[in-house]
């Protein structure tokens, strides 16, 4: 399962320089450990208007195609999104292993990668 943890970042204003709200990708993840982040960069030019270097992404809509093309990629059947501040909000309340793998599915949102749902087999629907 791929597992993304992102930042909001009010809009502000700095220096006489405006800048906007975004979403950053803080941690992207599966079952082996983090995903290369060249490939997340590369990935991420398919979203018109992001930070490719920063992987940073003016609203939630574009960071969930952007996962969305990731879990694609990966042929990986979903991806959790979490915002740090519930991630946090999980990880006070987790007690012991259990509670903490379930932070995601708890305080994250799914986004289902329906082309990998079609791709399975016979046999892939029958032993999942």
């Amino acid at each position: 399962m791929l597992n993304l943890i992102y930042h909001f970042q009010t809009s502000q204003n700095q220096d006489e320089e405006f800048k906007p709200a975004s979403y950053h990708v803080v941690y992207f993840f599966d079952d082996q450990g983090f995903i290369e982040r060249s490939m997340l960069q590369e990935l991420s030019k398919s979203v018109p208007n992001a930070d490719h270097q920063a992987l940073t992404f003016l609203n939630l809509d574009d960071l969930k195609d952007f996962a969305l093309r990731v879990s694609q990629e990966l042929n990986a059947p979903d991806v959790q999104l979490i915002s740090v501040q519930d991630y946090n909000i999980g990880l006070d309340g987790a007690k012991d292993l259990a509670s903490f793998q379930s932070i995601f599915q708890k305080y994250g949102e799914k986004i289902i990668n329906e082309a990998a749902q079609k791709r399975k087999g016979l046999f892939g629907k029958l032993f999942s």
